[in-house]
């Protein structure tokens, strides 16, 4: 099996939020949405590849007596690494251009 893409910590963000299946099957799982910011708090090895659980979303006691409910891999995207600017070299930069 392929390694998982993502790490428990990593920042990731939703890219297929359809999630009408597993809402049919359970209404009261909460899903993860196009456009926030998640974190991955766990990795689950499947049948299917890896599932993701976010430190955004909880869903331990949706389903008494079964594991929490977790999202396939492939429905999310890494964040791009963003380099860290102080506001001072910023401020410098405009001033000296």
């Amino acid at each position: 099996m392929n390694p998982p893409l993502f790490h428990p910590g990593q920042q990731i963000v939703c890219t297929n939020d359809d999630f009408t299946v597993l809402k049919a099957q359970n209404p009261a799982i909460e899903t993860p949405k196009r456009g926030p910011i998640y974190t991955v708090r766990g990795l689950f090895d499947t049948h299917r590849g890896y599932g993701l659980t976010l430190q955004e979303i909880n869903n331990a006691g949706v389903a008494p007596g079964f594991p929490e409910a977790n999202f396939h891999e492939s429905r999310f995207a890494a964040l791009p690494d963003v380099e860290e600017v102080s506001l001072a070299e910023l401020m410098e930069e405009t001033v000296t251009a």
